[in-house]
């Protein structure tokens, strides 16, 4: 399980310390970018956006069909819901595979209300808490309050990041690019030094020997003594990524993007979701960084909707088969918190091309190694996939109780994690949600 700090105000902790509005203003340097220099081992979240829109009453919220409505599965003409402990799914694609090995370190939340149809609105609500901008997403919180003094704390390799200035992010599409930062002196096609070695040790012999005197130099402003400062903390920042240079492996041991061909379709889908979730991983395993978001696109599926999806789920569930593996084998798993979700839901019927449109309602999955809370299912909806209310303190079905919305989801992982009263003293907290015991692993489960 994951070990946690308590949670702190920064703004109370200056205070504490008289660096306030007005003291904090003679501190020496301004730190403005993270050097790394002491490695992270703290709690690390991942996040995962299935992109497009994912019909979890395929995956994690399976639904039959009701006599005298439209059809809502095709595979519920021949088959049954299936379960395994608390968790029920539908029998496509590998999801038997993937809820046998993960069920009991899984939580599933169903019945959340993105309280919209637009994929811009649902990516900005599932990933920060709000339907309205200028809130930082969940993994620039968490990378802002662990994290802040390393160079990766944050990491994008998906199509969504939000920062609200409470730190910044590095995007990335594939190791290529982290080999290419993490190395900048060596030649990314031949692999050697683009100088000699001993040219790029008296380049930075030069350089510390400069900085030194100038620091040195009477009279300077604190303007110039924070640009100095500045400078130095970039400079050494980039040289804490020799971390990251040693275990990114070689050309062979480089996960490749995979070509799925989708029966029905004219062209294979392109998903790179394991090369990302490689990326993300070195740099956690390098402690540069404490937070990343990847992502498994091309869940729009407006036509030919079956086959793409159990394509996509099969995928899904090999991706996270690669994902904890390949953690375990890096010595990370114990400290990964993984959040999986999508924009919104799919219809609760198929339109004219075989296809699903956009739904509000959707799920998260939540995972972490021998999980206390795993093997439970907290939210409801009908058997036409609309949500149901749930009672705030048992979590059990209340037709007067709370509709829950990503803003339920956000602030309970923020408590969970240890990093809400942070959030709120920044001003991103949801201190007027009301509060949802979701990681209570004796509240109710549904199944």
């Amino acid at each position: 399980m994951i070990k946690r700090r308590h949670s702190f105000s920064r703004r109370g902790l200056l205070r504490a310390t008289g660096l306030g509005a007005a003291g904090i203003s003679l501190l020496p340097t301004a730190r403005v970018w993270g050097n790394g220099a002491d490695q992270y081992e703290g709690p690390l979240l991942v996040t995962l956006q299935l992109d497009g829109g994912a019909d979890v009453t395929q995956l994690c919220d399976p639904k039959t069909n009701t006599p005298g409505e439209l059809k809502i599965n095709h595979w519920a003409d021949t088959d049954e819901v299936q379960q395994i402990g608390n968790l029920q799914f539908a029998p496509v694609a590998k999801n038997a595979e993937l809820f046998n090995r993960y069920g009991a370190d899984t939580l599933v939340i169903n019945g959340v209300d993105s309280q919209t149809n637009s994929h811009d609105t649902g990516r900005l609500y599932n990933w920060t808490g709000s339907n309205a901008e200028g809130k930082p997403s969940l993994a620039a919180l968490h990378a802002a309050y662990y994290a802040s003094d390393q160079p990766l704390a944050y990491s994008v390799y998906g199509r969504f990041s939000r920062t609200s200035g409470v730190i910044s992010y590095n995007r990335f599409s594939n190791l290529q690019v982290l080999r290419s930062l993490a190395q900048p002196t060596i030649d990314p096609w031949s692999g050697s030094l683009r100088r000699e070695q001993i040219e790029l040790d008296r380049a930075s012999t030069l350089v510390s020997d400069e900085v030194t005197r100038l620091l040195a130099s009477p009279g300077l402003s604190m303007r110039e003594r924070q640009n100095i400062a500045r400078f130095s903390e970039a400079r050494a920042s980039r040289e804490s990524l020799s971390r990251l240079a040693d275990i990114i492996p070689g050309e062979e041991g480089t996960v490749d993007s995979y070509e799925v061909n989708v029966p029905g379709s004219n062209w294979p889908l392109y998903l790179n979701v394991q090369q990302q979730m490689q990326g993300a991983l070195l740099v956690l395993k390098s402690g540069l960084g404490a937070a990343v978001e990847v992502s498994l696109e091309h869940f729009d599926t407006h036509e030919n909707h079956d086959l793409q999806h159990e394509a996509l789920y099969a995928h899904l569930a090999d991706s996270l088969d690669f994902f904890w593996d390949y953690a375990e084998e890096l010595g990370l798993a114990e400290r990964i918190l993984l959040v999986i979700g999508s924009d919104f839901g799919r219809t609760n019927f198929y339109n004219d091309g075989n296809g699903k449109d956009h739904w509000p309602i959707g799920s998260y999955m939540i995972m972490e190694k021998n999980a206390p809370w795993g093997n439970r299912v907290v939210g409801l909806t009908d058997e036409l996939h609309f949500a149901r209310g749930i009672n705030a303190q048992t979590l059990k079905e209340d037709p007067n109780g709370v509709y829950m919305t990503p803003s339920h989801v956000h602030k309970a992982i923020q408590q969970y994690m240890g990093f809400d009263l942070f959030a709120e003293d920044l001003g991103h907290g949801l201190g007027d949600i009301e509060p949802l015991p979701l990681f209570d692993p004796f509240k109710a489960t549904f199944g």
